[in-house]
């Protein structure tokens, strides 16, 4: 395993600047992981279109709270404060385990999942048909994981302002980075699987710092100055992005810097960044009112844009396609935002998720149904 240590700078956030940015940092941190809804439509009258076609019964899971969504493969994630699920596309349990999480979240994708508790100190990693369990001695800031199957496990570390750890697709720890000159936000692994590039926070902005996994040398940086972002996320080419709630940045896999989207006076409503799609919601109020839905190619050049009537309940992505669900309807859109399908869902659904092989899964808090466009 490499390890890479770096000393402590002499601005130690005593001050009123220390304050300051962990504020804002756990502003975004909720930002992130906050539930989200709405009571208006999209745009367009949904009362003209056909309904979702329901391919089965309802299949219920456990409800407890603040639940979070992911799919893995076919199989649906669900984390909430009383612990895993695993269910296949028909709601049939995979998986389940019963632990206690105060701010449940999933990252999943075709090569893995791995459920865990932000603030907190629970991590499940599923592998070969069951979840290993990998818990901390410090709280977990964040996880992901790439198409290559390695997770970034990013968390706060004694006498440092945080480390990352890498572990491949076997879940042997393969790489340990440890942040002595900024608060860490966030880490991902390149879908290449030779990559780490950590996110940090200090009293100038955000940094972002790029290693080999072979080496423990830092070859290249990013600065946001100004900025506080709090993610990041690989495109299936290499190219990186970095969220805040004031822009969206992208970069080569070698730091370069690509483009810049500035969101200007609107606010961050909703995102989604995946290897295959990255879209922002914006709006100019915060009622939810006057959205843009924004979608971007692989470096940020050529931006798409769609007005929507009000911000939508959910964001996610399959193969390059994006699912937009609204309180009365839901689209599905190519990356640059070309409407594929829309139709009518009757109220009470929160979430939903795209299937690999065509679908979606509607998600209430209680129940879910394997619907597909009429």
């Amino acid at each position: 395993m490499v390890r890479s240590e770096r000393s402590k700078r002499k601005n130690s956030r005593i001050s009123a600047v220390l304050l300051t940015i962990l504020a804002v940092v756990t502003a975004a941190l909720v930002f992130l992981y906050r539930d989200k809804f709405s009571s208006a439509a999209l745009s367009g009258r949904s009362e003209d279109l056909a309904d979702m076609v329901s391919n089965s019964e309802p299949f219920t899971y456990e409800t407890g709270s603040r639940q979070s969504f992911a799919l893995m493969g076919e199989n649906l994630a669900v984390a909430s404060t009383t612990g895993l699920q695993l269910l296949g596309r028909d709601g049939s349990t995979v998986s389940r385990e019963v632990f206690a999480m105060a701010n449940p979240a999933v990252c999943a994708n075709k090569a893995g999942c791995a459920f865990y508790d932000v603030g907190g100190y629970s991590l499940r990693v599923y592998l070969d048909g069951e979840f290993v369990r990998l818990d901390r001695e410090s709280e977990i800031i964040s996880v992901s994981v790439s198409v290559s199957g390695f997770y970034a496990v990013s968390g706060c570390e004694p006498g440092y302002k945080g480390s990352v750890t890498v572990y491949d697709a076997r879940l042997e720890d393969v790489y340990k980075w440890y942040s002595g000159t900024g608060y860490l936000v966030d880490a991902a692994v390149s879908p290449d699987g030779t990559s780490l590039a950590a996110l940090c926070v200090e009293a100038t902005g955000s940094v972002v710092h790029l290693f080999r996994l072979d080496s423990e040398e830092e070859y290249a940086s990013v600065s946001l100055p100004n900025t506080v972002a709090f993610k990041l996320s690989f495109e299936a080419g290499g190219n990186f992005c970095v969220l805040s709630e004031s822009a969206i940045s992208f970069f080569s896999s070698g730091g370069e810097a690509l483009s810049v989207y500035d969101f200007g006076s609107s606010f961050l409503a909703d995102f989604e960044l995946s290897e295959s799609v990255r879209a922002v919601v914006l709006s100019k109020y915060v009622s939810g009112s006057d959205v843009l839905l924004v979608g971007f190619n692989a470096d940020g050049s050529s931006p798409s844009e769609l007005a929507l009537a009000a911000d939508p309940l959910s964001l996610a992505s399959q193969d390059g396609r994006l699912l937009v669900l609204g309180a009365a309807d839901i689209a599905l859109y190519s990356g640059d935002l070309r409407l594929l399908a829309r139709n009518r869902v009757v109220p009470g659904f929160s979430s939903a998720v795209l299937l690999p092989k065509g679908g979606v899964l509607l998600l209430s808090s209680r129940y879910g149904e394997n619907c597909e466009f009429s």
